[in-house]
C-alpha cells in the first residue's frame, strides 16, 4: 500500500468524512477514471490534479477532470510567464505521486502549495484516484473544503474567467 494511499484515508477517518472507495482496472486518464467510475455507479465531478514549476518552486492545481488549464494564466499568480508542467522524476521527489493518479491531498509535503478550483463545488460530490491507478475515492465536495482546512499546505481557491483565473479569497 503507497503511503499517499494511506495518509489519504487516515485523514478522512481523523475528519470523521464518510466515503465510498472502489477498485478499478488500471487507469491512465480522467476520462477513463469516469468511465470505471460511471460503471460502479459512483457519481460526482472527477479531478484531475496537475503539478507546475515555475521559479524554481512547484505548485499543485486541482480542477475537475473534464476543465481544461493553460499554465499561461497562473503567470501573474506564480510570478512568471515561465511555466511548464513538472516532470515524473520531479513529483516522485516532491510527493512520490504518479502522473494520472496524483491525489489532490494527503502527500506528506506539507509545504507545497495547492491551487483548487471553486468550479469542484458546484457538484455534491468529488471522485479521485488516492495516488493508485487501480483505485477511486468519492467524497462530498463539502468535505473537500474540510480536508483543505485542515491541511498544513497552503490552499488558494481560483475561478477561471474569459481572461485566465480569479483568485477567490473564499469559496
Amino acid at each position: 500500500m503507497n503511503t499517499n494511499y494511506r495518509h489519504i484515508i487516515d485523514i478522512i477517518h481523523q475528519l470523521g468524512i464518510a466515503f465510498q472507495e472502489i477498485d478499478h482496472m488500471e487507469s491512465h486518464s480522467c476520462d477513463e477514471s469516469k468511465v470505471l467510475r460511471s460503471r460502479a455507479n459512483m457519481d460526482g465531478v472527477g479531478s484531475k490534479n496537475l503539478v507546475f514549476h515555475a521559479k524554481g518552486h512547484f505548485f499543485l492545481v486541482t480542477t475537475t477532470g473534464d476543465t481544461q488549464i493553460k499554465a499561461r494564466n497562473f503567470k501573474h499568480e506564480f510570478g512568471s510567464k515561465d511555466i511548464r508542467f513538472a516532470s515524473q522524476e520531479e513529483i516522485t521527489n516532491l510527493m512520490q505521486a504518479t502522473i494520472g493518479s496524483i491525489p489532490p491531498f494527503g502527500f506528506e509535503n506539507k509545504t507545497l502549495p495547492i491551487y483548487v478550483d471553486s468550479g469542484i463545488f458546484g457538484s455534491e460530490n468529488f471522485c479521485f484516484n488516492p495516488n493508485d491507478p487501480t483505485k477511486s475515492i468519492q467524497i462530498r465536495t463539502k468535505d473537500l473544503r474540510t480536508i483543505y482546512d485542515t491541511l498544513p499546505n497552503p490552499v488558494r481557491y481560483f475561478k477561471q474567467t474569459e481572461e485566465g483565473f480569479d483568485i477567490l479569497e473564499d469559496v
